[in-house]
């Protein structure tokens, strides 16, 4: 930078372009402003803001400017496209596809889109990822364009191209134009027009369709037809329905107007001929059409049918007072339905949300008569001036619904549509339908719950089980309230009866004169009045949520106050008749009221109280000894009475108490709290004794067993106590110590009742060892806890004695241990044969059967591994020898295994490589083996060469873990490497022709393994499915020359491969698909054929054949007697026929072959048929409706002729052509007449005679308009 100068700026490009490159000599033009020298401006490529270091452009700006760079670059773009298209369309033509394209163009777009950037053109810097991505744009367009890929736009761009070119080689080797050939417009010429005068006409409401007003409809829109007119004044007629006067309604001016619209339109448009035009009614009546006229103020033919415009039906429901029912009610509903009759209502009854839909149809005043009630159809009325039409004014018609509601739930009655008589239908949308799930108003729906009925009855009273109380107490009346399900929440009722008290009961025992009635308001299912007063109760009614129920029986019940309990006693003494002394009371009771009884009194012995004692007795009479045991006073209190009504009744009275002296007799008791006793068997029994008087006593028992009795006595007994033993209990059972009587010193024997039952076990408790899957011996792993299972009698728990048999020590350990259960069960460790040696239950010692005393537990055998020996598989020197394999080959051994499955196996592998140049150093790997069975094959390793062995190290089975004693086992194998052949010269070619008969020349093998070697070759060549199979004889040199015979050659490239090589030891190899090859090439003289079997061909197609042999190819043939040669640079040879004669192909001949093949393929090319109808000119004729005209029509070409011509609409200005009908129609001479009387264009569009065909038509023919026909 100079001192004084201006800084250098970087120059920006403005509105997107370069700025241009000054003169040579104006850069150092000094500056009249300013003496210092300006620097030169820095050259910045174009489109950059920035300072640019690096170099210009390639072509410097001063010898060509940016703008015209960046025009060349985009020209040499274009013409780049356009080569590409040209080469596109080639193949489109050819319905071909091409690799070797593709790759070119993928070349030309590489260099050409990333040589771009490195010319530096101004603008054109392109980064590298939009060449990249533009790069691969270019190359799926490539892919799509070189192989024949289908575009959407594929028609259009060679329809776009055929525009400026569109030639092909013809027969007489030049170029021509193929559309003028196919487009022949002069093949189909002439056509024929008639038109039909117009008659106008209008029609009101032509199909009848019903009409009505209401909310949602202000007007009804009644159509009008106008048919090839246009009117200027239009009249309608309305009667009115309440006053049957007609009024006139003429159309308005912008009405009018509207049609006029319409018919313009109509005139342009022939599928709009005939207006339609929509009448707003606005009012109720008949309306007809009235006076029509037209532009020409003429009457315009019309129809008169009448349409009735009505108010639109309606219904509601009727209010009702109460939305509550009880089942078996009636609905009491009202539909109220307004309309012209007959009505018909749809309506939609809902029960517990499943509906049901329900319509009331014919609905119509008494006395109504109408012309809507017949067989006719509305469509079908015809009004006429002065008859009565009141039929068609609304009505009100009420529909009342009174249905029996025997479902209880929630009832729904919805309208859903109502019909009126001229078909007119006014649909209530419900919610589910509605889009908003707005629900219907309030006037179309009635809901109702209906309710269940309670019922009630009684329950454990009726006229023979009266209900008794006491005087003066209350019970609850027990009434029984019932409703059937569902059952609501609130169960509050009122029940009413009636009573009658029990003195005005009539001798029937029903009510008499006198009765009342009484309620109560029960608050739940539960709730029970409360009655006193005795008398007949009779159920009148029930009532719960206004629903009155039902009484069913018993209905009716007896309340009675029975009497109170009263007892009056009598006593005597009981003598003693030994002694004469008293020794007891007896007393006997008299009983009133009602039974059961229960009496309580107080005993008094010597001044001392005992317990309270009471009698229960069931009768109204009873006798009781009172005859205590010691001697003294005694004094007996009745205190209280009961019975089943009145509880607790106080005794007062002398009548109520006793005294008395007593001296008792003799008496023995048995001391025991138990009745019952139980003992073992062999004990002696000890039963203890209390004796009451003076003593000495005499004692007399007898023991009971098994029906017999044996009497003992015991005499001289001083004390008041005595224990009576028993001899030993050897027998099991139920023995009965009983006794029979006691004498005291006076000598007065008392016969006494005591007994006492022993309980002796028929057997002893036993022990003995339970079974384990049907034995008394189990196995089990060593060292762990074995369960042996025990079975026990006797009453527990139990204290068991066991040892083991097969200890060796001198002094066998004896264990005890106790067993809560009788199936429970012995734990042990160890094994050997454990006996059970004593049992004692909690009461006896029991007994040991020898039989099922001992239990064997023994353990497991460890598992065992093993080789299996096979003819493969032998021993020596304390390992196993495998037979050696090949290199890949599949091999292996088998293992045996012992003990409980699955079983795991860890071994190591070791691999020793043959000792040769290149080999690998030795390697060791370890792995685990799962087996679930006795025998497991192990997969040998055959991958490498060498020497395998293989050492099992580890055992494992299912209930032992591997041990470390365990022994190893080795295995070896030797492995032998594979042979290898390949040729001396990959890729070599070998060449000869098919007609040379020397065999072809040897291939060079080279071999590597140990001879002799035996080679196999594969043949494949590019036509066939399957390869050739060549085997050679045995090798027993390391090279050979491989001589394939001829016979297994083909025409063509055929590649040779080594398929497989087998050498001295057995061991072969199989090459890979994709190893190296040689090519063998069998050539032939070229042929050619013809890509169809037809011999007649028509003007405009192209006659295609096929050629085999090497491009290029040279054709001869003749045609109409001149001979041409042609050249093909493909297997293609393709020429248009573009005029009838005789072509025929005589000889062909190709690059690689020297022979010149003879053919014979002649075709014949026939013309164009044409077709001319009214002498080729276009003829209009007008005639009236039923006229006819004559259509000519004139025919060139090979008879006989097939013609398809159409009728269209006449054309319109500014309107297309449509066609109306298609006809077919066959001539056998040149000329035909037809007879046409419809309106339209009569024109010719395909034309076909013996040989061709030519059609006009584009949807059916695109490419081909034309085609060989056929005649049988």
């Amino acid at each position: 930078m100079n001192v004084g100068a201006f800084p250098q700026t970087p120059v920006v490009a403005r509105h997107n372009r370069p700025p241009p490159a000054p003169p040579a000599n104006a850069i150092n033009r000094p500056d009249n402003h300013n003496n210092a020298a300006l620097p030169e401006a820095p050259r910045e490529n174009a489109g950059r803001g920035t300072r640019t270091t690096g170099p210009g452009p390639v072509i410097p700006l001063n010898i060509m400017e940016a703008p015209t760079q960046r025009f060349y670059a985009f020209g040499i773009y274009v013409a780049l496209f356009a080569w590409k298209f040209y080469d596109w369309a080639g193949l489109v033509e050819e319905n071909a596809e091409s690799f070797w394209l593709f790759l070119k163009w993928i070349a030309i777009d590489f260099a050409f889109l990333f040589g771009l950037p490195e010319m530096r053109i101004p603008w054109l810097e392109l980064s590298q990822p939009f060449v990249v991505a533009i790069f691969l744009g270019h190359a799926v367009l490539n892919w799509m364009l070189m192989f024949n890929v289908g575009l959407p736009w594929q028609a259009w761009i060679l329809g776009f191209v055929k525009v400026f070119y569109d030639r092909e080689l013809a027969i007489s080797e030049h170029n021509v134009k193929l559309s003028s050939i196919l487009h022949n417009q002069s093949l189909i010429m002439g056509r024929q027009v008639i038109n039909i005068l117009p008659e106008g006409s209008a029609v009101l409401n032509p199909e009848q369709l019903p009409f009505c007003l209401g909310p949602d409809n202000k007007y009804a829109p009644i159509p009008i037809y106008f048919n090839a007119t246009t009117p200027i004044e239009v009249e309608i007629t309305r009667t009115d329905l309440e006053t049957n006067q007609q009024e006139v309604i003429k159309l308005t001016k912008s009405q009018l107007r509207e049609i006029e619209r319409k018919a313009k339109i109509g005139t342009q448009d022939p599928t709009q001929a005939v207006v339609q035009f929509d009448f707003p009614a606005k009012k109720p009546g008949v309306y007809q059409l009235g006076k029509v006229l037209d532009e020409y103020k003429l009457q315009v033919q019309r129809l008169t049918p009448t349409t009735f415009v009505v108010q639109c039906p309606h219904a509601w429901v009727a209010p009702v007072t109460d939305s509550s029912r009880c089942i078996g009610d009636l609905s009491d509903l009202t539909l109220q339905v307004s309309g012209t009759p007959p009505l018909k209502v749809v309506y939609g009854r809902t029960i517990d949300n499943k509906d049901r839909s329900l319509h009331v149809q014919s609905l119509q005043p008494d006395g109504f008569t109408s012309p809507l009630t017949t067989s006719l159809r509305p469509s079908a009325l015809v009004v006429q001036d002065d008859e009565d039409i009141s039929w068609a004014r609304p009505q009100r018609i009420p529909v009342p619904l009174n249905e029996s509601m025997v479902t209880a739930g929630d009832w729904q009655y919805s309208i859903d549509e109502v019909h009126d008589g001229f078909g007119n239908v006014v649909k209530y949308a419900s919610p589910a339908d509605d889009p908003e799930g707005k629900p219907k108003p309030k006037h179309l729906v009635q809901n109702f719950w209906v309710k269940q009925r309670p019922q009630i009855h009684l329950e454990g009273c009726d006229m023979r089980t009266p209900l008794k109380i006491a005087k003066g107490a209350s019970t609850a009346l027990p009434v029984r309230f019932d409703i059937p399900p569902p059952v609501p929440y609130d169960t509050s009722h009122q029940i009413s009866w009636q009573f009658s008290p029990i003195d005005t009961l009539t001798k029937d025992g029903d009510h008499g004169d006198v009765v009342s009635t009484e309620s109560y308001n029960a608050r739940h299912a539960e709730d029970r009045p409360k009655i006193s007063a005795p008398g007949l109760y009779t159920l009148k009614k029930v009532s719960a949520s206004s629903c009155e129920g039902e009484v069913q029986e018993p209905a009716s019940c007896l309340l009675l106050n029975p009497l109170e309990p009263k007892l009056t006693l009598r006593s005597e003494d009981i003598p003693d008749t030994c002694a004469g002394n008293t020794v007891g009371l007896k007393v006997d009771l008299d009983l009133i009221g009602t039974p059961p009884f229960v009496v309580w009194y107080d005993q008094y012995s010597n001044g001392e109280k005992y317990p309270s004692e009471k009698l229960t007795i069931s009768g109204m009479r009873y006798q009781v000894d009172l005859e205590p045991r010691l001697a003294g006073h005694h004094k007996y209190i009745f205190t209280h009475i009961s019975d089943a009504i009145y509880k607790d009744q106080k005794l007062v009275g002398p009548g109520y108490v006793f005294e008395q002296d007593v001296k008792p007799a003799a008496n023995a008791f048995i001391q025991s709290s138990r009745a019952k006793a139980s003992a073992c068997l062999g004990d002696e029994a000890e039963i203890d004794v209390v004796l009451f008087g003076d003593g000495p006593f005499t004692l007399d028992w007898e023991v009971v067993f098994e029906g017999k009795r044996k009497r003992e006595t015991a005499s001289g007994i001083e004390e008041h106590g005595y224990q009576i033993k028993t001899a030993p209990l050897t027998k099991g059972g139920e023995y009965t110590i009983a006794l029979i009587s006691v004498q005291d010193k006076r000598g007065c024997k008392t016969y006494l009742k005591e007994e006492k039952k022993i309980s002796v076990r028929r057997q002893s408790p036993r022990a003995a060892f339970g079974q384990i899957d049907h034995r008394r011996k189990v196995m089990a792993v060593e060292g762990a806890t074995q369960k042996l299972p025990l079975r026990l009698t006797g009453e527990g728990p139990w204290k068991v004695v066991y040892t083991n048999l097969n200890e060796t020590s001198p002094e066998k350990k004896v264990t005890t241990t106790s067993i809560r259960n009788d199936n429970g069960f012995l734990e042990v460790k160890g094994r050997g044969v454990f006996e059970i040696t004593s049992v004692w239950d909690s009461q006896c010692p029991g007994t040991i059967d020898p039989k099922t005393s001992r239990f064997e537990v023994d353990w497991f055998p460890k598992p065992e591994l093993g080789i299996v020996l096979t003819h493969s598989v032998s021993e020596a020197d304390g390992k196993y020898i495998v037979a050696p394999v090949c290199e890949g080959d599949v091999s292996g051994f088998e293992l045996s295994l012992k003990g409980a499955p699955p079983y795991h196996v860890n071994y190591e592998v070791r691999h020793d490589p043959l000792q040769v140049k290149g080999s690998s150093p030795a390697s060791s790997s370890r792995k685990q083996l799962d087996a679930p069975l006795g025998k497991v094959s192990i997969q040998a390793e055959t991958a490498r060469s060498g020497t395998y062995t293989y050492k099992f190290t580890s055992l494992a089975d299912n209930l032992y873990n591997s041990e470390k004693n365990f022994k190893p086992i080795v295995v070896q194998q030797k492995v032998n490497r594979k042979p290898s052949a390949a040729f001396a010269k990959p890729g070599q070619t070998f060449k000869f022709c098919r007609a040379d008969e020397s065999d072809a020349a040897g291939i060079p093998v080279v071999l590597t393994g140990v001879p002799p070697f035996n080679l196999e070759v594969e043949i494949k060549h590019n036509s066939a499915a399957s390869p050739e199979i060549y085997r050679t004889p045995p090798i027993h040199t390391h090279t050979y020359d491989v001589k394939i015979p001829k016979h297994l050659l083909r025409l063509g490239t055929q590649y040779i491969r080594i398929r497989d090589v087998k050498d001295g030891s057995n061991c072969h190899s199989i090459s890979d698909l994709g190893g190296a090859s040689v090519q063998v090439q069998l050539y032939e003289a070229p042929t050619i054929y013809p890509l169809e079997t037809r011999t007649d061909y028509c003007v405009g197609e192209r006659l295609s054949y096929t050629l085999s042999g090497t491009p290029p190819f040279e054709v001869w043939y003749t045609f109409d007697d001149k001979e041409r040669k042609a050249k093909s640079p493909t297997t293609n040879f393709r020429r248009i026929a573009e005029s009838p004669g005789v072509f025929s192909i005589k000889t062909v001949s190709d690059k690689a072959s020297s022979c010149r093949a003879p053919v014979d393929i002649v075709k014949t090319i026939h013309p164009m048929p044409a077709v001319k109808i009214s002498k080729g000119q276009n003829v209009q004729v007008d005639i009236h409706e039923g006229s006819e005209v004559e259509i000519l029509f004139e025919f060139w070409g090979t008879p006989p002729f097939e013609f398809t011509y159409t009728r269209s609409t006449n054309a319109r200005k500014g309107q297309k052509s449509q066609v109306l009908e298609t006809r077919h129609d066959i001539s056998h001479e040149h000329s035909k007449v037809i007879r046409a009387s419809q309106e339209g264009t009569y024109e010719v569009v395909a034309i076909k005679d013996k040989f061709c065909a030519f059609s006009t038509m584009q949807g059916e023919i695109k490419e081909k308009p034309q085609k060989l026909l056929k005649y049988a």
